[in-house]
């Protein structure tokens, strides 16, 4: 039988382990980071923004919008918060599969940064606009 690891050598591990992923290529590029940072902010501030200031409702509430007949949805407070963990699920996958494919194609890379961030923008401008008609 092992015996159990000690919680500060599983922290040293994983000290090494994020120093020798940010050292690889993908995380020193420039193009890729400023692409990067702005979309983790994007994600932040659209969560942060969907914490403070939606509230648990006895009542239901819109929760989904069709530009062809408005408001056909309602339903409990907390689904507006899908949208915000759906652009944080999208980015996460999205920098996993650049990072695979940067060493392969950095177009490819940057492609994959570039639709993380526009479905970034996407989820702060329609959280905004659940937000302020709750």
């Amino acid at each position: 039988m092992e015996k159990p690891t000690k919680i500060g050598s599983l922290k040293n591990l994983l000290h090494i382990k994020v120093i020798a992923l940010t050292g690889q290529r993908f995380f020193q590029d420039g193009l890729s980071l400023s692409i990067l940072i702005p979309t983790l902010i994007l994600n932040s501030l659209t969560l942060i923004l969907l914490v403070l200031k939606v509230h648990p409702t006895s009542f239901a509430i819109p929760v989904r919008y069709s530009s062809l007949i408005g408001f056909d949805k309602l339903g409990p407070w907390y689904e507006i918060y899908r949208i915000g963990i759906f652009g944080l699920i999208v980015t996460i996958i999205n920098t996993i599969l650049a990072y695979k494919s940067f060493r392969h194609s950095r177009i490819t890379s940057l492609f994959l940064l570039s639709g993380a961030f526009i479905i970034a923008v996407f989820c702060l401008i329609i959280s905004t606009a659940f937000i302020a008609i709750i």
